[in-house]
């Protein structure tokens, strides 16, 4: 729920640190260009976690568990955090995640995923910091994205309900191994 002083944001609104935040949190959910994404994070890492730690107190946010699907080659009992990787994506209902450790599920009508990725689904069960955490679903009815995407050739009011729907979060990327994971078993 957005905090009742704040009204949804349009692009004019959009400038300085909250500019760069926007930049980098827009990209990162439609990731034409993932690497650069991560690196644009590590470059503005300090105006977008001050800006994202603001937004998230605007909208009253307070860390919970959030879930992460994962396809693997090989079996595990922990997941190590990828060095090549600034941030993550989550979401708050783990049945969102189940689809994206099921290697059936998301891209499986496009690519065959057990020969690309593996064929062993984890969904990964993580309580996030405050500081931790990047973006809130919550922030979509707040700033422009769906104008934003709008601008770029695609339906962003339909873009923005489907990333509502998903109920991302997205963190940075944690120093320690993920721990509390479980096999996906479809």
């Amino acid at each position: 729920m957005i905090a009742p002083h704040f009204k949804k944001l349009s692009l004019q609104d959009v400038n300085g640190d909250l500019m760069t935040y926007f930049n980098w949190s827009a990209n990162a959910l439609m990731p034409m260009n993932p690497s650069a994404t991560d690196r644009y994070l590590k470059e503005n890492q300090s105006a977008i976690l001050k800006v994202a730690q603001k937004l998230l107190k605007a909208i009253n946010y307070c860390p919970s568990i959030i879930y992460r699907g994962i396809i693997l080659r090989h079996p595990v009992d922990s997941i190590v955090p990828n060095e090549q990787l600034q941030y993550l994506s989550f979401s708050t209902e783990r049945l969102v995640a189940e689809h994206f450790a099921n290697i059936n599920g998301f891209g499986s009508d496009l690519l065959d995923v057990s020969l690309q990725l593996g064929t062993h689904g984890y969904v990964i069960e993580y309580t996030p910091t405050f500081s931790e955490v990047l973006f809130h679903y919550e922030l979509l009815s707040l700033l422009p994205y769906s104008e934003a995407f709008s601008l770029l050739k695609m339906d962003g009011n339909r873009e923005v309900e489907g990333l509502k729907k998903q109920k991302e979060v997205m963190i940075l990327q944690p120093t320690l191994p993920f721990t509390k994971i479980t096999k996906y078993i479809g």
